[in-house]
């Protein structure tokens, strides 16, 4: 479904970060569901905030359509500098290396976690992912 709108903006999908498209559009729901809430059960309020949500309205809505395109984009450029890295990291790797990685995978489930938590004191500046950053290959 979230394919098929970006396909009608002319928009390709998010390749690795589709994920965060998706908590922005729950949150929203929710948000707009507690809104709901809180405004049917305002009680003497609700008066008051019919009147109130017609001006921010119209000051919101202009505001969203200037500039609801600003994440979306920048979502795509992160996007596409993740699937950069990917494919550079991917092209590196030796292909004994891919297969051993699948065999634990498919082993034990559990491994990539294990993994990260061992990998966590790691210091967060490498050579590796500078080198990948950097562009050097």
């Amino acid at each position: 479904m979230a394919e098929d709108e970006d396909n009608q903006q002319g928009g390709e999908g998010l390749k690795y970060l589709g994920f965060v498209q998706d908590a922005a559009r729950y949150a929203v729901t929710t948000f707009s569901n507690v809104y709901l809430y809180a405004k049917d059960k305002s009680g003497p309020l609700q008066p008051g905030v019919d009147i109130i949500e017609g001006p921010v309205k119209n000051v919101a809505e202009p505001l969203y359509n200037r500039f609801s395109y600003i994440p979306n984009g920048a979502l795509k450029f992160v996007d596409s500098t993740v699937d950069a890295s990917v494919t550079i990291i991917d092209r590196s790797l030796p292909p004994i290396v891919k297969e051993a990685s699948n065999q634990v995978v498919s082993v034990d489930p559990a491994a990539p976690e294990a993994a990260r938590s061992l990998a966590s004191p790691l210091p967060e500046r490498t050579k590796i992912p500078s080198k990948v950053f950097d562009g050097d290959n």
